[in-house]
């Protein structure tokens, strides 16, 4: 079963774009809007990665980085930031919410998709293994 990664970015090329590579090696949720992304949170099981644009239609910059990286629930799912902001600001937030990668538009597909696979397959930092009772 393919690992699920929820993108979430207003363009609709991107979009389009994610879905298409990511296809092969992952299940791609895509969103256009943080309502959008939050909604099939609540009706699904969590992704394994999140791919964002931080620049969407019904949030300020950054609101959903934060709220996501803030979240007790969330906090521990790996980030990938795409933006086309400046690369100072990208990398100051990033570091400040802890984000796992992030990537200056125009990125390559290529290295996106090797980085969710290291991501993906590394031990989260602070995740608690579970024991089975005998």
């Amino acid at each position: 079963m393919k690992r699920k990664i929820l993108v979430i970015t207003a363009s609709k090329s991107i979009r389009f774009l994610l879905h298409t590579v990511l296809s092969e090696q992952f299940t791609a949720i895509t969103a256009s809007e943080a309502g959008d992304a939050m909604y099939w949170l609540t009706r699904s099981e969590l992704p394994s990665a999140i791919v964002v644009d931080p620049e969407l239609p019904d949030t300020a910059n950054w609101e959903i980085v934060e709220y996501f990286k803030t979240s007790e629930l969330y906090k521990n799912i790996p980030m990938v930031v795409i933006s086309s902001l400046e690369e100072e600001e990208i990398a100051t937030v990033c570091s400040r919410y802890e984000v796992e990668a992030a990537f200056h538009k125009p990125f390559n597909p290529v290295d996106l998709i090797k980085t969710l696979e290291a991501l993906i397959k590394s031990p989260v930092a602070g995740s608690k293994k579970l024991l089975k009772v005998v």
